[in-house]
């Protein structure tokens, strides 16, 4: 008997092939594009979560108090405060991470390659987290000082295979033994490093340890293993005693300012708190949207399924009742609806498996992560099989009712079987199909808009045709800059010690003026420059003059942003007045008129310039415009005269500008691509009630044409019960669309307003792409031989 339903089944659905095949074109774009979103999901919250002890790894988090308004959230300690947490009986391990390694050069076969994603830590690094090596071990990595493990990727780069455990490497000047090749670091791992190297060749060097070895120095994160059963909240206070104990105040005493919290290593990728961190954070509003985006995509395919199921109702009306007559009950008719349910989901499974390995490429290109589906992996057939189940629940369940259901002497007398309840559930699909897809539609101008604003915003510097690259400590930058303009390439250049598209470094506490409270310490951004960084940047002053070329008095002297006036409270004129920076006393020179030297996600916040030789790292150089690359070219050329020891890496300011809203883009290209596939499932689902009408009123529109009714009227009959439909859809959507976007929009401090313009440019485009999907079978049916519909009534 089972059996013999799918053969029937398979028989229904290839006797209507155009809607089987509209069902599992929507069913599979569904399936696709939740098991992509939900692998995303399943990636976030799993973050750092496969190694074996990761519910008692901890890691070590430091709040420092700068004022009485203010905390600074650093994702570091001092480097000496791990030996002291060995003693600790509620901790069973201890490691530590030194700062990332992002420009190395690494030397083969006498060739300079740049090494990137680098990182020194503790010889038990590998003891507390899980690493495969595929070639050489931990054992071997802990053995010596001039040890390193790297990724099988990098392998396979260097070498051409991962066999490479025993092989000698030169990095910058330093020989490295090669002890191990790991596998690649997973997509849901903090830790994306490419090479690990132990702290004890960092140490090698004197004067790193020397300058590390104090508590004011916040250079390492500690991570340790808690004992089963160990009290995070009570560690955490026993480690700020600890801390307050070791790193004294100016008098002597104990310091009072500063805490440490021991938080999950689970929560790590969630704790946006953090300041300047490494690696980018997660967000659990992005992570939440994104799974209720792939419930409802799931949610729109079904509708689709559910509108092209009972379009055929009519249909299929009579075959139910001769089956009726014939004996088989609703059970019976149920099982075999919902048969067809489940090959078509089936059917549509398989389509949708073939097409995530072959999109994957394009998925990890996208969301920037290195997701890889595996057989020994899982997780991803269980979303796969949980999509699969779901789809069948919705899509089966209804339809299969409402066909079981029907009288069989009604249906051969040819009585109306679905009433005007199951007519107006048909429609209140419909209307919450294009009501999700308005508010996609919203999104995505909202979206648009927004990144537009960013990419064209004013910044109050001009970034255009500037690239970027660090000179090595001990270069002669001076001499590099004049060799520099000796080009006829290049514009202008200039040092700096921050990058202008994001000035990290900050200082609390280090500088004073007149009328300065004793207790009022904010925090101010600061940034050394040259006496030509303004004109390079075409920075614009507000009072005051810029630092003078070859002027040794304005070497004491700084410039302040107009915040910096405003948040110092400084009394007027503000020019002359005496400040005090980094022990230094000058006096205020000029104020610069506010530009933005960080993410529009953030308020302009005060800054002092001032000039300082040790400060000046970075070499920032302007090309003639339409004249980069030769520029670049010139500058690389100079580099290998006077570093030849190091690889060349630069980077031009626009890029740089970019990346700081990498996350954003990514986000919203996702949004964007899932959004579209929920646009056109729903037109599907559109599709499928129009041609449920076109059938239902084939004989009322042979008998309009017959009396005189032009195709055009017609046509506007067919189309006006649509466009009620989508009037509504845009009055339920209108409401949440704003409410989503604007709770969106207030993660930047400098946005676009919402404009009615947008709710009225979504309305229309649902409008119009309603028409589009109709305007087929209400064509075809209003040009229809008057003649010919009567008859097949």
């Amino acid at each position: 008997m089972f059996f013999r339903q799918i053969r029937v089944a398979l028989r229904n659905l290839l006797a209507a092939r155009l809607f089987t095949t509209l069902n599992i074109l929507g069913l599979t774009g569904g399936m696709v594009t939740a098991v992509f979103i939900l692998l995303w999901v399943q990636n976030e919250l799993s973050f750092d979560t496969y190694h074996a002890r990761a519910a008692r790894i901890g890691h070590v988090v430091t709040h420092l108090s700068v004022s009485k308004e203010e905390t600074w959230h650093w994702s570091t300690t001092p480097m000496m405060l791990a030996e002291h947490l060995k003693g600790f009986p509620e901790i069973e391990a201890v490691t530590r991470k030194g700062s990332d390694l992002n420009d190395m050069t690494i030397w083969l076969d006498g060739k300079k390659v740049k090494g990137e994603h680098g990182a020194y830590v503790d010889a038990n690094w590998f003891d507390v987290f899980d690493y495969k090596f595929i070639s050489g071990s931990a054992a071997q990595f802990k053995s010596g000082v001039r040890q390193v493990a790297m990724t099988a990727a990098r392998a396979e780069v260097l070498f051409g295979h991962t066999d490479v455990a025993g092989k000698t490497i030169r990095i910058d000047t330093l020989d490295y033994v090669i002890a191990g090749v790991y596998r690649n670091n997973p997509a849901n791992s903090s830790f994306q490093f490419d090479f690990i190297l132990p702290l004890k060749a960092y140490w090698s060097n004197p004067a790193n340890f020397r300058n590390d070895n104090n508590w004011g120095q916040f250079s390492y994160e500690t991570y340790l293993v808690t004992r089963s059963g160990a009290n995070r909240v009570k560690l955490s206070r026993q480690l700020t005693s600890l801390m307050s104990n070791l790193r004294l105040d100016d008098h002597g005493k104990p310091s009072k300012d500063t805490s440490l919290e021991v938080e999950p290593l689970a929560a790590m990728h969630f704790n946006k708190d953090i300041q300047n961190a490494a690696q980018s954070k997660g967000d659990y509003r992005t992570v939440y949207t994104f799974f209720g985006l792939a419930v409802v995509i799931l949610l729109v395919a079904c509708i689709n399924y559910v509108n092209l199921t009972t379009a055929r109702a009519s249909v299929r009306s009579r075959e139910v009742g001769v089956k009726k007559l014939l004996g088989a009950g609703s059970s019976h008719l149920f099982g075999q609806f919902m048969i067809e349910s489940v090959i078509t989901c089936l059917l549509a499974l398989g389509i949708s498996t073939g097409l995530v390995f072959l999109l994957m490429p394009a998925f990890n290109a996208l969301t920037g992560r290195a997701f890889a589906l595996t057989f020994t992996d899982p997780s991803w057939c269980y979303v796969l099989a949980g999509t699969t189940m779901l789809g069948i629940a919705l899509t089966g369940i209804y339809p299969s009712v409402l066909l079981a259901s029907f009288r069989p002497f009604e249906v051969l007398r040819g009585s109306l079987m679905l009433g005007t309840t199951s007519s107006g559930f048909r429609k209140s699909l419909v209307v919450v199909q294009f009501s999700v897809t308005i508010v996609f539609l919203i999104a995505t101008l909202v979206v648009y808009q927004q990144m537009r604003f960013i990419r064209e915003k004013e910044l109050g510097y001009d970034r255009a045709h500037v690239f970027t690259f660090r000179l090595p400590e001990g270069a002669d930058n001076t001499a590099f800059k004049t060799e520099l303009l000796r080009e006829s390439s290049i514009a202008d250049a200039s040092n700096a010690g921050q990058n202008i598209v994001q000035i990290g470094s900050s200082s609390s506490g280090s500088y004073d003026w007149e009328g300065r409270p004793k207790d009022f310490n904010p925090t101010v951004s600061q940034i050394s420059v040259e006496s030509n960084f303004n004109v390079m940047f075409k920075l614009k002053m507000a009072d005051g003059q810029w630092f003078r070329a070859n002027n040794r008095a304005d070497q004491d002297n700084v410039v302040l942003n107009e915040t910096a006036v405003k948040k110092l409270n400084l009394r007027k004129p503000v020019v002359g007045q005496w400040f005090q920076f980094r022990g230094i006393k000058g006096v205020v020179m000029g104020v610069v008129r506010d530009f933005h030297y960080k993410s529009l996600r953030e308020k302009i916040q005060p800054l002092v310039l001032f000039q300082d030789q040790r400060w000046k790292g970075a070499m920032y150089v302007k090309s003639v415009p339409g004249q980069e690359e030769k520029a670049v070219k010139a500058a690389e050329k100079l580099w290998a005269k006077m570093v030849p020891d190091q690889v060349f890496s630069y980077n031009f300011l626009d890029d740089t500008y970019d990346r700081l809203y990498k996350d954003e883009q990514r986000t919203a290209t996702l949004f964007n691509t899932f959004a579209t596939v929920a646009v056109i499932i729903s037109c599907m689902g559109l599709f499928g009630l129009a041609t449920f009408t076109a059938e239902r009123r084939t004989r009322e529109i042979g008998i309009r044409k017959v009396s005189g009714a032009s195709a055009g009227s017609i046509v506007a009959l067919l189309s006006a019960g649509f466009v009620k439909l989508v009037i509504i859809a845009i009055v339920l959507a209108s409401p949440i669309g704003y409410y989503l976007m604007q709770k969106w929009l207030q993660g930047f401090e400098y946005r676009i307003a919402l404009s009615w313009l947008i709710f009225a440019g979504a309305g229309i485009a649902a409008v119009v792409i309603a028409m589009l999907t109709i305007s087929y079978q209400s064509i075809r049916v209003a040009l229809m031989n008057p003649v010919k519909s009567l008859k097949a009534e």
